[in-house]
């Protein structure tokens, strides 16, 4: 499995199936009225599917994962990249310019934990 992408800390929206007629009305920060929104999240794009994860009181967790149909992956950090999922789902992040510090994110290693999911 090939990580495309992994960034951390990010801004995260996401909007259920059918919620928008263009993925492009989908802004992650400040997030798009009616989008769930997450703080510090980490997020990676394998050549298949998006994973976010956030931390919790017990240490990293992934939140959402799923395969993808489509990704509208942006050049540039302050802009956003945007994932449509298999089921409809869409997913708007980007960089957060703030450090991230004090997250167990920052050191967790996801591609162990992605490997064995398929264990």
């Amino acid at each position: 499995m090939k990580i495309i992408l992994d960034k951390f800390p990010c801004h995260l929206s996401a909007v259920a199936v059918d919620r928008l007629e263009d993925i492009s009305q989908l802004n992650s920060y400040q997030p798009t009225h009616g989008a769930n929104y997450m703080s510090k999240t980490r997020v990676i794009l394998t050549e298949t599917e998006i994973v976010v994860a956030k931390d919790d009181h017990d240490g990293p967790v992934v939140v959402f994962q799923e395969k993808y149909a489509q990704v509208f992956l942006s050049q540039k950090t302050d802009e956003d990249t945007r994932v449509i999922t298999i089921s409809g789902k869409m997913l708007a992040f980007k960089k957060d310019t703030a450090c991230g510090c004090g997250s167990r994110l920052r050191g967790w290693n996801p591609y162990r934990t992605l490997g064995s999911i398929k264990d």
